[in-house]
């Protein structure tokens, strides 16, 4: 680099250390609260859904045509499930169709709005050791779930039933909302979407998994998976809760990396007995069994921002990461920094690889290649010369992966990829042209909570119009070069 390249790369930093601190002095990059009112929101046409059925990629085609109006204007359109692959199981060059330079996604200057968006929705505050602010309309429960060891474990959760004019609980959907990693009740963003929800005419249920808020604070033995065995747990959740009175399906919304645990439920739900990516040192640890006529979160399932090749974030994370080159690096490693502390793991570090070995080192499953068991669990794309299994082929609700164009954490193409790679037609996929990482609240208010609304309605959701049968059996995905 000569002497004026130098200039001008000490300039962009110096420049882009003013952009934070301004940034940071005036809020624009601590979490905030976006209230979401029902009324603002937009309700599907009943009379709209095809008589024979629909797929959640046709149903969702219809709901973005009504919802568009919604979205703020200009920028480029989103992309939908069919437009984002190439018809062969390949995936367009999404950043070439939204103009976004991959290699400036953390770059704060040429991403400023995506950068904005994710640290709006993005919560630095930890409720383990102390309760969260309440949630009107809630209450906190505790959740008993089984474990095949010797320990003991139930799952904080804080719900709001749904009632009518008269205060009366009614019958109803319940929604199970998961806030993003290491996320409790505390997190704005989730208290934002659930009281709406609540007035729109659902039971909602907020949960804290394990290694997450009060479960953490009660049960520290049990720590956290990544979501190798967080599904069995949910689908336990999902029996106790429809085995309670006034509750009728369920349905699941997370974000982040525990979107892809509700990913990972979709398919946990409908597993093949012998599936693949389960192995046979593995099997003892999972509590319930493959059930084909027995339907858990039948309303549906809703993806934000997954970690879609989180392989990729761990060899991103093994070294640490300067915070004006890398900010959202940067964040995460404080994440994972403070979680290690927390936890007296020794030599404290940003490293999300050590993170996850500790963690299931702690567990005590006595597994043969200690967490590494786990990842074809985990996994969803190939990872270099390792394959994956088609989880998402086997989901028999409808599922909805949203991403934003311009996430700086995990690359918009990763998703495209995911989405493309699936022929299920109950799985479908959107790409808004901004929202950074899970921001989606702060950059289209109405269209979000119309888009989660409506997928969620027993009349007008795509699981009211779904005519299709089951996915098909787990296929292997081969690593491409």
């Amino acid at each position: 680099m000569g002497a004026y390249g130098r200039r001008a790369a000490v300039t962009a930093r110096i420049v882009t250390g003013m952009v934070l601190s301004m940034t940071v002095n005036v809020g624009c990059f601590s979490e905030r609260s976006f209230r979401l009112d029902p009324r603002d929101s937009v309700a599907l046409p009943e009379s709209g859904l095809p008589e024979d059925g629909c797929s959640t990629r046709e149903w969702l085609r219809r709901a973005h045509a009504q919802l568009a109006p919604l979205l703020p204007p200009g920028g480029r359109p989103p992309l939908l499930t069919e437009e984002i692959s190439n018809g062969d199981g390949r995936a367009v060059d999404v950043f070439a169709h939204f103009g976004v330079d991959r290699g400036s996604l953390q770059n704060i200057l040429r991403n400023l709005r995506g950068i904005t968006y994710s640290a709006q929705a993005a919560s630095r505050e930890y409720y383990i050791h102390r309760q969260a602010p309440p949630w009107p309309g809630f209450e906190d429960i505790w959740i008993p779930i089984r474990l095949p060891i010797d320990l003991e474990l139930s799952y904080s959760g804080r719900i709001g039933y749904a009632r009518d004019a008269q205060g009366r609980i009614i019958d109803a959907d319940c929604i199970v909302i998961l806030p993003g990693l290491f996320g409790d009740h505390g997190v704005k963003r989730s208290a934002d979407l659930a009281i709406p929800l609540r007035e729109s005419g659902y039971h909602v249920l907020h949960l804290e998994l394990r290694g997450h808020g009060q479960t953490e604070a009660r049960y520290p033995a049990v720590t956290h998976t990544f979501g190798v065995v967080e599904p069995d747990d949910l689908i336990q959740v999902a029996d106790w809760l429809q085995a309670q009175p006034h509750i009728r399906r369920t349905g699941l919304i997370g974000y982040c990396w525990n979107a892809n645990i509700v990913l990972l439920a979709a398919w946990y739900e409908n597993r093949l007995p012998d599936d693949p990516a389960i192995s046979p040192a593995l099997r003892p640890y999972y509590v319930c069994p493959v059930e084909p006529q027995k339907r858990r979160f039948e309303a549906g399932v809703i993806a934000f921002s997954p970690v879609v090749r989180w392989e990729v974030l761990m060899d991103e994370l093994d070294r640490p990461r300067n915070r004006l080159v890398h900010p959202v690096y940067a964040a995460i490693q404080d994440t994972i920094r403070d979680r290690m502390v927390l936890k007296g793991w020794p030599s404290p570090s940003g490293n999300l690889r050590l993170l996850v070995s500790h963690e299931s080192d702690h567990y005590g499953l006595p597994l043969p290649r200690g967490a590494a068991e786990g990842y074809p669990v985990l996994r969803l794309l190939p990872y270099k010369d390792q394959p994956a299994t088609d989880k998402l082929g086997r989901a028999r609700m409808p599922v909805l992966i949203v991403h934003g164009a311009d996430d700086p954490l995990v690359p918009v193409q990763d998703a495209a990829d995911l989405i493309a790679s699936v022929s299920n037609r109950k799985v479908a996929g959107l790409i808004l042209p901004t929202g950074g990482h899970v921001g989606f609240a702060a950059y289209a208010p109405r269209y979000y909570l119309s888009l989660i609304r409506n997928f969620f309605d027993p009349r007008t959701g795509p699981a009211a119009c779904a005519a299709e049968s089951a996915g098909s059996p787990a296929v292997v995905r081969k690593a491409r070069p």
